[in-house]
């Protein structure tokens, strides 16, 4: 994270009051994000739908 970045300490704020933190490592495989990430790997980022993040957040397969 650069200090100086307003949009970088903006962001590391507003996780801080949420109670989550600003990470750059990869999120984990098997959450929502890794799972998304793991699609748009697969099949191309023109492939991603909305139906395809509610599915993450719900734990269903993601189906291209």
């Amino acid at each position: 994270m650069n200090l100086n970045d307003r949009q970088d300490v903006g962001a590391a704020f507003g996780a801080v009051i949420l109670g989550g933190t600003v990470s750059e490592e990869a999120p984990p495989h098997d959450s929502p994000l890794g799972r998304v990430r793991a699609f748009v790997a697969e099949h191309g980022e023109e492939a991603l739908r909305p139906e395809h993040i509610k599915a993450a957040q719900e734990g269903r397969p993601l189906l291209p």
